[in-house]
C-alpha cells in the first residue's frame, strides 16, 4: 500500500461548471493542464498521462440548470450567412473543490509529482472556456478520505466485465499513453483548418486517444474478484460437506492446499499460494470459508467458500477459474492425506452468497475480527484500529458513521470470540472482537477486515436494506 499520495485540487472561481460530465473527467483535467501550459512537454505531464485512473472527491450537492444557446454556424456551408446552431448547455453550481488523488509508489513517482505541482498552477479554466478555475497540488502522507458533503468516486477496474449501473455509475474519460500526442496532433490540425490550397474549412475532430472508465461511489465500486465454491462430500457429490465455523482457519488451510496442488506446475503457483509481487504484496489470493446464513434458525455451518483477490487481479482470477473448472478440488487432510471434502465452482446467485456480497449500510462480523494492532485499551484505540483495518481493505474511512464491538456475537450463527481456532501468530497479543459497522452510504460486499481476512476471520455479512 502506498504511503504518499498526490492530490490535485481544482476550485471553480465563479462557482459554475459547464462540462458535459460530472465530475470533471481525468482526461478533461489533462486537456486543461495542456491548455494552461500551452505545451504537452510541461514537467510531469508525461508521467500523469501514464497513471492509473485516480480516485475523485467531488461535492455531493451540485444543482443543475439546463438551457439552450444559439451560436453562429461557421462549418456548414449549406446554411446561409448568419444562421445559427442550437447548443444544449448543462450548468452546474459547484460549492466546493474537486480533488484528484494519485498514489505515489516510488521515489521516482514522488519526483514527477513534485514537478507536476508546478505545472498544475498554470491551469486557468476547467470545463468550458468560461469556467475559470485554479489547480493546486500537494503531497499527503495520509490517504485522503471523503467528507460528509462529498462523494468519493472510485474507478472500477472491472468495468469491461461488470455491468454498468446507470443509476449510480458514471463513465469518465481517462488518459492513456498517447493521449498527449493526440492533443498535440489536434492542435496542429486546428492551425491548418483553413486551407487555401483546398479552398475549404476543415473541422477539427476531438482527440480519440483515451479510455472510458466506469466510476462508482466508493463504497459500491468493485473491490474484489471472486470465485464462489460449494463444499461437497467426497462420496456424495451432490451433498454439502458442513464444517464448524469455529474451525474456519482450518477449512481455509484445506482449501489453500487444494488450490496449490492444482496450480503447482502453472504460472499461477505463487498467486494461488497467497504470494503477491514484491511491489504489490496485497495482490494475492484469499481463501474465505462462509458460514451459512438466511434466517434466525440457520445453523451457521460452513458449506460454501470464496476464492478472492483484489479487483486488479481479475486476469489471474479468470485464469484460475479455467483451471478449477476442469475438476473438483480435493481438500485433503495434510497429515493423513484423506480427502475430507471437494470444492466445486458454484452459481453465485443464492441466498448465502448474496448475504455476503450485497450492498448495505450495516455490516456485522460473523467470524471475529483480529484487529491490526497489539493494544486496544481504550475506545479511541479501538476506533483507530478499525479505521486501519478499513484502509487495509481499500475502503474509504470517511464512509464510516459509527461502530460497536463485543466479545459475544451479534448474530445467532456466530460464537464467542474465545471459541474460534486461530493460526500460530507471531504477535504476542491478539485482539479478536465481533464488530458491527454502519456506513453513511451503502457499501458493496464482500467485506473482510483484520489480520485474519485472508483465511476466514473478520468476515462480515450485510443487512437487508
Amino acid at each position: 500500500m502506498p504511503d504518499r499520495w498526490l492530490v490535485l485540487e481544482a476550485r471553480f472561481h465563479t462557482g459554475l461548471y459547464r462540462g458535459s460530465e460530472w465530475p470533471p473527467s481525468p482526461f478533461r483535467l489533462l486537456q486543461a493542464l495542456v491548455a494552461g501550459n500551452r505545451s504537452i512537454e510541461a514537467p510531469g505531464l508525461t508521467w500523469l498521462e501514464q497513471q492509473a485512473a485516480p480516485d475523485i472527491f467531488a461535492p455531493a450537492e451540485v444543482p443543475e440548470s439546463r438551457y439552450t444557446i444559439y451560436v453562429p454556424n461557421n462549418t456548414d456551408r449549406r446554411k446561409p450567412k448568419g444562421q445559427t446552431t442550437d447548443r444544449d448547455v448543462v450548468e452546474r453550481r459547484v460549492s466546493g473543490p474537486v480533488r484528484y488523488v494519485y498514489p505515489l509508489r516510488s521515489e521516482a513517482d514522488l519526483a514527477e509529482a513534485t514537478q507536476l505541482i508546478g505545472t498544475a498552477s498554470q491551469l486557468h479554466t476547467l470545463g468550458s472556456g468560461q469556467d475559470q478555475a485554479s489547480l493546486a497540488g500537494r503531497i499527503e502522507g495520509v490517504q485522503p478520505t471523503s467528507a460528509e458533503s462529498e462523494h468519493h468516486y472510485a474507478p472500477s477496474h472491472a468495468s469491461w466485465v461488470m455491468p454498468l449501473r446507470s443509476d449510480i455509475d458514471v463513465q469518465l474519460r481517462v488518459p492513456v499513453a498517447g493521449s498527449l500526442a493526440a492533443l498535440e496532433e489536434r492542435f496542429q490540425a486546428s492551425q491548418a483548418r483553413l486551407s487555401k490550397d483546398k479552398g475549404w474549412f476543415s473541422p477539427v475532430l476531438a482527440p480519440a486517444v483515451h479510455e472510458v472508465m466506469a466510476y462508482s461511489p466508493a463504497g459500491q465500486a468493485a473491490r474484489v474478484a471472486m470465485l464462489p465454491l460449494h463444499l461437497r462430500k467426497p462420496e456424495q457429490a451432490q451433498a454439502f460437506r458442513p464444517f464448524d465455523a469455529r474451525n474456519a482457519v482450518v477449512v481455509a488451510a484445506l482449501l489453500r492446499g487444494a488450490v496449490m496442488r492444482r496450480t503447482e506446475t502453472s504460472r499461477l503457483a505463487d498467486f494461488a499460494a497467497g504470494y503477491g509481487p514484491e511491489a504489490e504484496p496485497d495482490h494475492r489470493l484469499s481463501w474465505v470459508p462462509l458460514p451459512s446464513l438466511g434466517h434466525a434458525h440457520t445453523d451457521g455451518l460452513i458449506r460454501r467458500a470464496l476464492l478472492m483477490a483484489p479487483i486488479e487481479c481479475l486476469p489471474q482470477v479468470a485464469e484460475l477459474a479455467g483451471v478449477l473448472a476442469q475438476d473438483a478440488l480435493q481438500m485433503a487432510n495434510e497429515d493423513s492425506g484423506e480427502c475430507v471434502a471437494q470444492a466445486v465452482l458454484a452459481d453465485p446467485d443464492d441466498g448465502v452468497f448474496n448475504a455476503y456480497r450485497r450492498e448495505s449500510t450495516q455490516w456485522t462480523s460473523i467470524t471475529p475480527v483480529i484487529l491490526p494492532g497489539d493494544h486496544a485499551d481504550s475506545p479511541r484505540l479501538v476506533r483507530n484500529l478499525i479505521l486501519k483495518a478499513l484502509r487495509h481493505a481499500g475502503i474509504d474511512t470517511g464512509l464510516l458513521a459509527d461502530f460497536s464491538t463485543s466479545r459475544v456475537p451479534f448474530l445467532p450463527q456466530s460464537h464467542p470470540v474465545g471459541d474460534y481456532r486461530l493460526k500460530a501468530w507471531k504477535a504476542t497479543r491478539l485482539i479478536p472482537l465481533h464488530v458491527r459497522l454502519r456506513f453513511h452510504q451503502p457499501l458493496r460486499g464482500p467485506l473482510l477486515l483484520g489480520r485474519g481476512r485472508h483465511f476466514g476471520l473478520g468476515v462480515f455479512c450485510g443487512a437487508r436494506q
